[in-house]
């Protein structure tokens, strides 16, 4: 029965009960009960006409019935399920029912109230407390799409969004460029160190390879754009040209102290710009809290830190510091990047010491020792294509193909700082798609203005085909 039909039904019942009615005010509960009898009556008239004649006629209803197992009975105008806990110490609407098709309106309308009155209750409450005064077959159908579409619920429990992940970017396997020519860096820290009576801190900036995964670790006197700077100028330097340089957006650096993350937001990235720029390096950001994005560099802040508790006590001095730095660098170079053999005539493990430790050097004169450096050089690049690239080819997780976010949806982002009920509801008014169509990033606009994040970030409250 449609939602027109029981308005109009309804709108008929209270004028009844108005016109039978002695004095005027609210509705008294028999005025109540007897209209809800009422409408219950027009719905079962409509919807189960061949189990109400049989019934009136003193018969059961047929077997091809599928009311045929409540075994059916009419009270007093009204159908409900039959008598089998007739003996039950419950009320009598718990004993017996009234039956409602789950494709009525007012099932829809009961069911809402029973949600609300069970405090958003879930599929289970909901149904035991259905079942007090109402049977619905196929309740739990009914109730699983009252419960899709509660905008409450929905978003008190919407998970994050997500997409088949990616294609590793050309950076990441590209085996015909020198070690740290793609490049994400990343602050951590702070550490303290004694100065005559007085603590101060530093900090580190580690500079990650994203293509062989070697790490160099810089320490920062400071959190100011000068240190920042300086720490970058010593690694090009030391590394060689650097084509493209990936961070964090913004304050979105690792390291969870808001100390650190508030200083870095005060860099000034103009003047690291036109020092990138000089020397023609392309500086690429990560959408904003969407630190997976970083994660070749993210892990391997959580290795240094490892081996820096283990190594690191107390250091008083700042040449104490730079050599722990340093010592952890080695550690973190030599671990294996793939998988060890136990078989003593196996190749050792790769790692990236051995593509770093023998890279060429302008400044020696060409030569036997260089050219034999320059074998093993390449017999490790190709052991790096043919045993480290298969081991990245899984995808270890986001394996489904899920439906991308359009411009329209009604969405609320994620923020880890603030309890789920004061997260920002928007709209998404651009979707940005990878090559292969899949939209990994959006722009939305929330009534404290536009925001850019990752689809892990933001989680879909309804979709634009439902507004």
């Amino acid at each position: 029965m449609g939602e027109e039909q029981l308005k109009r039904r309804l709108q008929e019942e209270t004028q009844c009960v108005k016109a039978q009615a002695v004095g005027k005010g609210p509705l008294s509960m028999e005025e109540f009960s007897r209209a809800e009898k009422a409408i219950i009556c027009f719905c079962q008239r409509r919807r189960f006409p061949d189990e109400l004649i049989c019934l009136q006629n003193g018969e059961r209803v047929k077997k091809s019935s599928h009311l045929y197992k409540l075994d059916p009975i009419l009270e007093d105008g009204v159908l409900r399920v039959g008598d089998r806990l007739d003996r039950a110490a419950m009320p009598d609407e718990a004993r017996h029912p009234a039956i409602l098709a789950k494709d009525f309106h007012l099932s829809a309308l009961i069911l809402n109230h029973v949600h609300q009155a069970t405090g958003h209750g879930g599929r289970n409450h909901m149904l035991s407390q259905l079942r007090q005064k109402y049977w619905i077959p196929g309740a739990c159908v009914a109730i699983r799409k009252t419960l899709s579409k509660c905008v409450v619920c929905r978003r008190l429990n919407a998970t994050p969004g997500n997409q088949y992940m990616a294609d590793l970017p050309h950076d990441r396997v590209s085996p015909d460029e020198p070690p740290f020519t793609q490049v994400g860096v990343d602050c951590f820290g702070p550490f303290e160190i004694k100065r005559g009576r007085s603590t101060i801190k530093r900090y580190g900036v580690i500079f990650t390879c994203l293509a062989i995964k070697a790490v160099q670790l810089e320490v920062l006197s400071s959190l100011d754009t000068d240190s920042f700077i300086y720490a970058l100028r010593r690694f090009v330097a030391r590394r060689g040209q650097v084509l493209e340089l990936r961070s964090d957006n913004g304050t979105n650096f690792i390291g969870a102290e808001c100390e650190l993350k508030e200083a870095i937001g005060r860099w000034n990235h103009v003047q690291i710009s036109d020092l990138l720029l000089q020397k023609g390096v392309k500086w690429t950001f990560n959408p904003p809290a969407g630190s997976h994005h970083g994660g070749v560099w993210e892990r391997l802040i959580r290795s240094v830190r490892k081996v820096l508790n283990s190594i690191l006590r107390t250091q008083n001095l700042d040449e104490g510091l730079h050599t722990v730095f340093c010592e952890v660098e080695a550690v973190i170079n030599s671990r294996p990047i793939t998988k060890a053999s136990t078989d003593l005539n196996d190749l050792k493990a790769l790692t990236p010491n051995h593509l770093l430790l023998l890279k060429c050097k302008p400044s020696l004169p060409p030569g036997v020792f260089q050219k034999k450096d320059m074998q093993k050089e390449d017999l490790f690049w190709r052991r790096w294509v043919r045993e480290y690239l298969p081991l990245l080819q899984e995808r270890q997780k986001w394996q489904g193909i899920k439906r991308n976010f359009v411009p329209g949806d009604l969405v609320i982002v994620v923020d880890d700082s603030a309890p789920r009920n004061s997260w920002l509801t928007g709209r998404v008014v651009e979707a940005k798609q990878d090559r292969r169509g899949y939209v990994r990033r959006v722009h939305i606009r929330t009534k404290t203005g536009f925001l850019d994040r990752p689809i892990t970030k933001i989680c879909l409250l309804q979709e634009v085909e439902d507004l």
